[in-house]
């Protein structure tokens, strides 16, 4: 009977415990989406991965945020740290090296440092040294971004040793000294080629993103098979003028009557009428007055999320419930509705502008 209610005391404890450290794994504070938020950028800003934010919220991390919601933000997780096994003085081989919370790429990042950046190797896990950051702090990195170079792991009463004994050969002394001048100019010369490297894999990774959106674009056009509305008439300048470069082909990053994308479109008209806007959808949304969808007037923008997360496609409404825009679906600006249909489901608000 004894050890019956030893063992019910245990398990009462076990899950005090465990409810305890839940609600401690996402206590936190809670933010208002705004305009073009989304998971990313509040990953980014909190430091905090987006699969906790979407687990925090009962979310997918995939979902839409809407503007004006409330949305938990977790405490981002603590770093990993471990007993010092090791003292040895290390330095960054490479650029850009990311420094994280745990011993494992699926910790979240905490620093970036740059070739030639010293650090402190405390302890090895695998293939990752616990290392102290310049200016304190503590982080991972991976062994194949870490240089020891001429450091040597001693410990304190070995360095005291090392202090107290005189070197009486100076010919020892200056042959040490040129030897480590060689290993210095040999890991700079190391560390530019790693640095080369990791910039062309920059580029090459930029230049398929662009390639990759580039045909994103295509296919989008060629699944099109929307018949474009009719056009309403207006007595509003900016649609008439809109209405001017109907039929002209999508172009991806065009602002000019050669092609335009959906922002090169809106931001080209406004020009014409004296409003300066950004070439960027997302940034677009972020200009002018704030408009209810039952008080908009012909010649305000319309925004949606389309390709991807966030902002991504703007328009001019042209009334009737239709507006004018750069099409990448139809390959061309022209006009269509908001009542039904795709657009309707990716519609995220309006906006008016006019000359400062």
């Amino acid at each position: 009977m004894t050890n019956h209610r030893l063992r019910w005391a245990l398990l009462c404890v076990a899950a005090t415990y465990g409810a305890l450290q839940a609600s401690n794994a996402y206590a936190a504070h809670t933010v208002t989406i705004g305009p073009g938020d989304s998971l990313d950028s509040l990953a980014r800003q909190y430091r905090v991965p987006k699969k906790d934010i979407a687990r925090a919220n009962g979310i997918s991390v995939e979902a839409l945020l809407i503007d004006g919601k409330k949305l938990t933000i977790p405490d981002p997780p603590k770093t990993v740290t471990k007993p010092a096994t090791m003292k040895r003085v290390a330095h960054v081989r490479a650029d850009r090296v990311t420094v994280r919370s745990g011993p494992f790429e699926g910790y979240r990042r905490v620093k970036l440092l740059d070739a030639g950046v010293k650090l402190v190797a405390t302890r090895q896990a695998g293939n990752w040294f616990q290392v102290t950051l310049p200016g304190g702090g503590q982080g991972w990195v991976r062994e194949d971004f870490v240089s020891f170079g001429s450091a040597r792991e001693v410990a304190p009463e070995a360095h005291q040793r090392i202090a107290r004994k005189s070197d009486d050969d100076d010919r020892s002394a200056r042959s040490e000294h040129r030897s480590k001048r060689t290993r210095v100019a040999k890991l700079e010369r190391h560390h530019s080629r790693v640095a080369r490297a990791e910039r062309r894999r920059t580029r090459t990774a930029k230049a398929e993103t662009l390639r990759r959106r580039s045909r994103r674009e295509v296919a989008l056009n060629r699944r099109s098979t929307r018949p474009e509305q009719d056009a309403p008439r207006t007595d509003a300048d900016v649609v008439r003028t809109a209405y001017l470069y109907r039929g002209i082909r999508y172009r991806y990053t065009g602002s000019t009557p050669r092609g335009f994308d959906c922002s090169g479109f809106t931001s080209y008209v406004y020009r014409k009428k004296g409003v300066a806007l950004p070439h960027s959808a997302a940034e677009q949304f972020g200009h002018g007055k704030k408009v209810n969808g039952s008080n908009m007037k012909p010649g305000d923008l319309v925004f949606f999320s389309t390709t991807r997360r966030g902002i991504s496609h703007v328009g001019i409404y042209a009334g009737e419930g239709k507006f004018v825009h750069a099409s990448s679906g139809g390959g061309r600006v022209r006009v269509d509705t908001l009542r039904s249909g795709y657009y309707s489901q990716r519609f995220r608000g309006a906006r008016r502008v006019s000359k400062d």
